[in-house]
């Protein structure tokens, strides 16, 4: 058995490209039999200091002779380029770790590898949370191009002391929450961050799909821009327009500002997953409170949910080696090792998800309960450059009163379309 430790630097685009070139294609280790089937695996690391996933690969290139994992860490922000660009020139790794938005760009130019067969063949799929399936197809197909990873869903956080001192009630519905967001506002405080600065897409997009709109229908058409959702959209950009409940420098915040505002109580609420659930509970204490994302109607419904899972390339002559790797990290222990890490999300299997560890917080088990309700962004090709460049300027628009919520509206769909 071998137990093999390489992770290699952050590099440049075409630094990653000579190193990886005969990574998806060539002969490996284990190609004349004389040792295992050497891969290599690109990933990203939400935490740079913990260890989890060298751990992974040492375990399981230690477990069997036949596959040997090596793996390639590049940062987030360089990430999804260097992916595109390595899956252009065949020259990238023969797995990966990916976002679900990411596979408009990959699947339908065949980047990556349909995996329906090796998942139809795989004993551990019916583990998978049934609706997390949908998160590796492209609108309308069955294929699918990603194995379920790592999830999360988005919520409302809100502080308990606040909401008391005025006699409100946590929002249920969207106009609870403009309600409470209007009554916060006063006295140097203010009622929630609109974050319409980076990252800011995912709050949007939670909001969107809680009030009713959607992105795309089941046929796949883009429908962002319907009646419903320019309604749910003008109610969002109201916060700022009308109400005035938003801080200064809302319109172009980031999820660093909107956490410090929130921690130093200049809002009363806050939108975020629960990697911040921790952190507050430490800081609030018993004046932390939780509630799913409010709805149009007050009754339960959608979030944004977010999967980070793995894909293999379609370069890669080693898929059967590359399927052993990927769906090994998407078994029970790997699973709950992951999920438990500093870096970890949401696990995606009811085995683990029906574990003390996600059941006893009644506060995590919002964001744990929203995981076969949530929507995740449509796997549109279009979806990159909207969240990527032309979201930030657009709903800033509509902040301003420079674009109405329809204008808004049309011309992001008309990025997707």
């Amino acid at each position: 058995m071998r137990n093999t430790r390489r992770i290699l630097p952050a590099v440049t685009l075409l630094g990653v490209a000579a190193l990886t070139a005969g990574c998806a294609g060539g002969t490996s280790p284990g190609a004349d039999g004389d040792g295992p089937v050497e891969i290599t695996y690109w990933l990203w690391q939400d935490d740079a200091t913990d260890g989890t996933w060298t751990d992974l690969a040492e375990e399981f290139n230690s477990s069997q002779d036949d596959v040997e994992v090596v793996l390639e860490t590049i940062p987030l922000d360089q990430y999804q380029n260097q992916l595109v660009s390595s899956a252009m020139n065949g020259t990238g790794p023969d797995a990966a770790r990916s976002k679900d938005w990411w596979l408009g760009q990959f699947a339908p130019q065949g980047a990556i590898a349909d995996l329906t067969s090796y998942v139809d063949g795989w004993e551990g799929s019916d583990d998978v949370v049934d609706s997390l399936w949908d998160t590796g197809r492209l609108p309308g197909s069955d294929e699918v191009y990603m194995l379920p990873h790592q999830y999360t869903t988005l919520y409302l956080y809100y502080r308990v002391d606040y909401f008391e001192e005025l006699g409100l009630e946590p929002p249920a519905s969207q106009q609870d929450l403009l309600d409470a967001a209007a009554a916060l506002t006063g006295d140097g405080r203010y009622g929630i961050d609109v974050r319409g600065g980076a990252g800011g897409q995912d709050q949007w997009l939670a909001w969107m799909y809680a009030g009713g709109a959607s992105v795309v229908d089941d046929e796949g058409e883009i429908v962002l821009d319907d009646a419903e959702a320019v309604a749910v959209n003008e109610d969002y950009l109201s916060i700022v327009t009308d109400l005035q409940a938003a801080p200064p420098g809302s319109i172009t915040a980031a999820f660093a500002d909107v956490k410090t505002n929130f921690v130093e109580g200049l809002t009363g609420m806050m939108i975020h997953h629960p990697g911040s659930l921790k952190e507050l509970q430490g800081v609030f204490g018993d004046d932390l409170g939780v509630v799913p994302i409010p709805t149009g109607d007050g009754e339960p419904g959608a979030t944004l949910g977010s999967m980070s899972g793995n894909v293999i390339m379609e370069g890669s002559d080693k898929k059967d080696a590359a399927w052993a790797w990927i769906s090994w990290l998407s078994e029970e222990a790997q699973i709950e090792k992951m999920s438990a890490s500093p870096q970890g999300q949401l696990p995606v299997l009811e085995s683990v998800i029906d574990t003390d560890a996600y059941t006893s917080d009644p506060q995590l088990a919002v964001a744990v309960d929203a995981i076969r309700t949530a929507k995740t962004w449509p796997a549109l090709e279009g979806v990159a450059e909207l969240a990527a460049k032309e979201w930030n300027p657009l709903i800033q628009q509509g902040f301003q009163g420079e674009a109405s919520s329809q204008d808004v509206l049309t011309k992001m769909a008309d990025v997707l379309r």
